[in-house]
């Protein structure tokens, strides 16, 4: 049986490796880092689609040469699209979707991504539900359909959650990983599952992660540019104070910083002095 923790941490891995990598890899080196995993045919499928596209859709923005207006039609056409599509599900969300942020990235390889979601099916609550019965009992066939119906849901929860378009394209990416993990998670569980639920939750708290992390490293960014400026003041003060450089000891004890913090701060001033001679 599949550990469902190893593969979720191999799909990872394997994402950051393609996302990282100077050349794209081919489908066996995907496919080698699930070896041991014995996936059956469908199952190494679904992993090669949910990996390759993103990285597919990323060259084919490096080969497409577009016209600006024609790029701002798509995507007022997209808008209208997507509005249309989720006033099928609920109407009362047009209205919603209007007082909305402008959070969308103007990307090519959004706006392509856009485009693909738009058309796909949209099936009923009815055909759903069958196809959750059937993701439950073990259908792996089901995955990729249900996964291609959750992806404007995706877009909407990252609409709601995300401020700025700012790393909105990794938090849909979050969205759409979590989203596939899950349904495989489901799949042949047997048990009596609110589907919905379980894969709007698992969307909702990968987004809210990725968002958290974001806004934990502009913070640890702004708190680091901050102790630049500290330290950089106080050479200077000390400095005139004292006739000569001041040692680690009394730069820690005038700043409040750690001796540690302080030696690793002091070699970034040092490297950056350094390139800028």
């Amino acid at each position: 049986m599949l550990d469902q923790s190893v593969f979720t941490e191999t799909i990872h891995e394997v994402a950051e490796i393609i996302r990282t990598s100077a050349t794209p890899l081919s489908k066996e080196e995907i496919l080698s880092y699930f070896k041991e995993m014995e996936l059956n045919e469908q199952q190494e499928n679904m992993v090669l689609e949910f990996l390759l596209t993103p990285h597919e859709e990323e060259e084919a923005e490096e080969e497409t040469e577009e016209a600006e207006d024609g790029e701002q039609e798509a995507a007022d056409w997209q808008e209208t699209s997507d509005a249309s599509v989720l006033a099928q599900n609920d109407p009362g969300k047009k209205e919603e979707k209007n007082a909305e942020p402008d959070v969308l990235p103007e990307t090519k390889v959004f706006q392509m991504y856009l485009e693909e979601i738009s058309s796909l099916p949209v099936y009923s609550g009815k055909k759903q539900e069958e196809m959750y019965q059937k993701l439950l009992a073990g259908d792996e066939s089901v995955i990729n359909p249900i996964s291609d119906s959750w992806m404007i849901k995706v877009l909407e929860t990252a609409k709601k959650l995300a401020v700025t378009s700012e790393g909105f394209e990794d938090v849909i990416q979050e969205g759409n990983m979590a989203l596939f993990l899950k349904l495989t998670e489901l799949c042949g569980c047997g048990e009596k599952t609110d589907v919905e639920a379980e894969l709007q939750g698992a969307v909702e708290t990968a987004m809210k992660s990725s968002i958290l992390a974001e806004e934990g490293e502009d913070e640890d960014e702004k708190a680091m540019v901050g102790k630049l400026a500290l330290v950089n003041e106080a050479k200077k003060y000390l400095a005139e104070e004292k006739g000569r450089e001041a040692t680690v000891h009394e730069l820690a004890a005038y700043t409040q910083l750690t001796e540690e913090e302080l030696s690793d701060i002091l070699l970034l001033i040092q490297k950056a002095d350094q390139k800028d001679k």
